[in-house]
C-alpha cells in the first residue's frame, strides 16, 4: 500500500474543501484520506486554518443539508447524529430551530399488507433471503432495514413485500457508488422474522432459519443476490471456462446451514472453506454443480431476480444447450 503522502493528499484547496465547505470533522477527513487524525490538525494549524471546538461544529450543521438527510432521505436523527459526530439531542434541536417537521419516532411508518405475511410464497421468501444477507433488525424491536449500493436490488425487495409507494433513501459519494436504504416500521413484519430466526446484530450469529423446503431455493436466490457472486471463470491457460458461484458471511453456522440444505433438496455439493483468520466463510459451487445450482434457483424466468447475476448463469447456460445440440 502506498505511503500517505501529506503534501500532495493534504493541500491547502482540498482541506478548505472538506473541512471549512463541507463542514467535515478532522476523524472523517483522516479516514477519507487514509491517514491519522493527528496528520490532519497539524496541516491546519502549518495552513493557518482555525480548527472548530465541538460545540461549534454542532452549531455549524447546515439547514439544507440536515433537510436532505431528514426528509429526502429518510435518515434518523440518531443516524444523522452519527454522521455528524455529534449527539441526537442535538439533531432534535436542530429540527425544531430550522422549522423542519420531525416524524414520531424519528421513523416514517410504512406496513407490510397483512396478504404478503398469511402465507409463505416466493416473492416472501426472496425478500426473506436479501433480509439475511443485506438486511438489517434495528435494537428498537420495531424496525427493519434493507441497504444496498444495487437499486434494482431495492426495487426487487420492494416488489417482493408489495412496496409501491415506500420512499427510498440514498446517499452518493464523489468516489464512491451511491447507497439506497428502504426502512419499514411495522411490529408485525418485524415479529415474522425474529419468529423464523432472524436477529438484531446477525452478521456472525446467523443460524438455521424456519424456511419452508418448499420455497428454500426462493430463500436462496435472494441470499446470492445480496451476498453471493455469479462469474465466468477461465483456466489456468484460458482454453476453458467454467461457471464459479460463491455465497459468503460472517456466520460459519449459517453457511453450513445453507450447505446441508442445498445437498438435502437440490442435491449439489459445494466447497466449504474460511479465510482471513475464520473470520469469513465461503460456500463455492464450480462448473457442473454451479450449472445445477443456477437451474434449482433460476427454475423460470419470471421469479424475481437480479438480472445481472442471472445473465451470467443464463450465458454458461445456453452454451452448455448449445454443445448438447451439436
Amino acid at each position: 500500500m502506498p505511503r500517505f503522502n501529506s503534501k500532495t493528499q493534504l493541500s491547502r484547496a482540498k482541506l478548505e474543501q472538506l473541512y471549512i465547505e463541507q463542514l467535515l470533522p478532522t476523524a472523517e477527513i483522516a479516514r477519507r484520506l487514509g491517514c491519522g487524525e493527528t496528520t490532519v490538525l497539524r496541516a491546519l494549524h502549518d495552513y493557518g486554518i482555525p480548527v472548530r471546538s465541538k460545540s461549534d461544529y454542532r452549531l455549524e450543521i447546515p439547514r439544507e443539508e440536515l433537510e436532505r438527510l431528514y426528509v429526502e432521505n429518510g435518515f434518523s436523527e440518531d443516524e444523522i447524529a452519527q454522521w455528524f459526530h455529534t449527539t441526537q439531542i442535538t439533531i432534535s434541536r436542530r429540527l425544531i430551530e430550522f422549522g423542519i417537521t420531525t416524524r414520531q419516532g424519528g421513523v416514517a411508518t410504512q406496513s407490510i399488507r397483512p396478504s404478503v405475511l398469511s402465507v409463505w410464497s416466493p416473492e416472501l421468501a426472496y425478500a426473506v433471503g436479501l433480509i439475511a444477507s443485506d438486511g438489517n433488525l434495528d435494537s428498537d424491536r420495531v424496525r427493519v432495514e434493507f441497504v444496498s449500493t444495487d437499486r434494482e436490488l431495492i426495487d426487487l425487495y420492494c416488489e417482493a413485500l408489495g412496496l409501491d409507494s415506500i420512499h427510498v433513501g440514498e446517499t452518493s459519494y464523489k468516489s464512491r457508488k451511491p447507497w439506497y436504504k428502504v426502512r419499514i416500521s411495522d411490529r408485525t413484519f418485524r415479529n415474522f422474522l425474529e419468529k423464523i430466526g432472524l436477529t438484531p446484530a446477525k452478521s456472525k450469529t446467523l443460524g438455521e432459519l424456519q424456511i419452508p423446503d418448499k420455497f428454500f431455493a426462493d430463500f436462496l436466490r435472494g441470499v446470492l443476490d445480496g451476498d453471493g457472486s455469479w462469474y465466468i471463470h477461465k483456466s489456468l491457460f484460458g482454453r476453458y471456462q467454467y461457471l464459479r458461484v460463491e455465497l459468503s458471511s460472517a456466520s460459519s453456522r449459517f453457511i453450513k446451514w445453507i450447505e446441508q440444505k442445498i445437498i438435502e433438496l437440490g442435491g449439489m455439493n459445494g466447497i466449504w472453506r474460511t479465510r482471513s483468520l475464520g473470520r469469513y466463510h465461503y460456500l463455492t459451487f464450480i462448473g457442473k454443480q454451479a450449472l445445477e445450482l443456477g437451474r434449482w434457483v433460476y427454475y423460470a424466468p419470471d421469479v424475481l431476480a437480479l438480472s445481472r447475476k442471472r445473465r451470467v448463469w443464463e450465458e454458461i447456460q445456453n452454451r452448455a444447450d448449445l454443445r448438447s445440440r451439436q
